[in-house]
């Protein structure tokens, strides 16, 4: 369940994230262009899995406490 934050500019955080996801694009061009670059980028895929294993074990996990907490109040109803 998505929510409207009041106190958050939705667009100027989508323009960062395209900023960032812009410039991250632009280093791993670079570093491919670069004569040994291979072991950056494998050093960069395992960095970037490594993070975005976190983040989706980090959402998985809010989401059975969720999950856990919608049953037991049910489950008091």
């Amino acid at each position: 369940m998505k929510t409207h934050n009041h106190y958050i500019d939705e667009e100027a955080l989508w323009r960062k994230r395209e900023q960032l996801r812009t410039e991250c694009h632009q280093l791993i061009e670079k570093i491919f262009r670069h004569r040994y670059g291979i072991k950056l980028l494998l050093c960069a895929v395992a960095t970037l899995s490594t993070i975005a294993d976190y983040k989706a074990n980090r959402v998985s996990r809010f989401q059975t406490t969720n999950n856990k907490q919608e049953v037991k109040s049910k489950k008091s109803e």
